[in-house]
C-alpha cells in the first residue's frame, strides 16, 4: 500500500511539474507576427537570432556603440564585448550573423548588412551584389580560333531564402522552394502541379501558404 501511495504521489508531482514547465515554455515563446519586436543587439550566431538573444549594444567595447557603430562593424577585423558574466570576449567579425535595431533584424551577408523584411519558417531577403556577365561567341568550326571572352559587371538585386529551421541561406527560385516545402505533402503537390511560369510567379504566394501552415516562434 505504501509503495502504491508513493508512486501515486510521484506521478502527481511529475504531472504538476510537466504542466508548470509547459506553461513556462508557453510564456517564453510567442508566435511571430509583424507586431513582434526583436531585442536590439548583435547576433553572434544563427541560434542567438532564433533565441532572440543578441549581445546588447551597450556591452560592446570595440567598436564602441555610437552613431557610426554599424559602419565600423563592417570594417573591423574583430569585435570585443562583455558577456552576461562580465567576461571580455573577442571574436572575428566574420562570425557575426546579424543584428537587430529598432526591433528589426538584419543579416550579415557578403560583407554587408541587409534587412530581413519577410520572416517566417521560410524567410526572404534581398541583397545587392556585383554580377559578372560574359559576352562573345566561339567559332568552333575554325581549329585555329582562340576564344576570347569579354565581360562586364553590374550591381543587381539578388533574392534569397533563409530556412529558419537550419539557418541555411538558399538561392531564391521555384526548384529550391519545392525542396523547402516538400515536408508539407498537400502544398508540395499543389505547387508541383503548376506550370513552370505559374510556379515562378507564385513563389512568394506559396512561401506565405507554407508559413501559415508552419508558424515560427521566438523567445520574448
Amino acid at each position: 500500500m505504501l509503495n502504491n501511495r508513493f508512486i501515486l504521489i510521484l506521478l502527481l508531482a511529475l504531472t504538476i511539474f510537466g504542466y508548470a514547465t509547459a506553461q513556462e515554455t508557453e510564456k517564453e515563446t510567442v508566435r511571430y507576427d509583424y507586431s513582434f519586436e526583436f531585442k536590439n543587439g548583435v547576433y553572434t550566431s544563427f541560434y542567438s537570432f532564433r533565441n532572440n538573444s543578441p549581445i546588447p549594444f551597450s556591452r560592446f567595447v570595440s567598436p564602441a556603440y555610437d552613431d557610426d557603430f554599424f559602419k565600423k562593424l563592417l570594417h573591423c577585423e574583430t569585435i570585443s564585448y562583455y558577456d552576461e558574466n562580465g567576461t571580455l570576449n573577442e571574436i572575428p567579425r566574420k562570425l557575426i550573423w546579424g543584428y537587430a535595431n529598432n526591433g528589426k533584424p538584419n543579416i550579415y551577408w557578403n560583407n554587408k548588412f541587409y534587412l530581413i523584411p519577410y520572416i517566417g519558417t521560410i524567410s526572404h531577403f534581398v541583397s545587392t551584389e556585383i554580377v559578372t556577365h560574359y559576352v562573345g561567341g566561339t567559332m568552333m568550326y575554325d581549329p585555329m580560333y582562340i576564344p576570347s571572352a569579354q565581360s562586364y559587371t553590374t550591381e543587381e538585386l539578388v533574392h534569397y531564402f533563409i530556412n529558419m529551421n537550419t539557418g541555411e541561406i538558399i538561392s531564391y527560385g521555384s526548384k529550391n522552394l519545392q525542396e523547402l516545402i516538400k515536408d508539407d505533402t498537400e502544398l508540395y503537390n499543389e505547387y508541383s502541379k503548376l506550370g513552370k511560369r505559374k510556379r515562378i510567379k507564385g513563389i512568394m504566394e506559396y512561401v506565405q501558404k507554407y508559413n501559415q501552415n508552419h508558424p515560427i516562434y521566438f523567445n520574448k
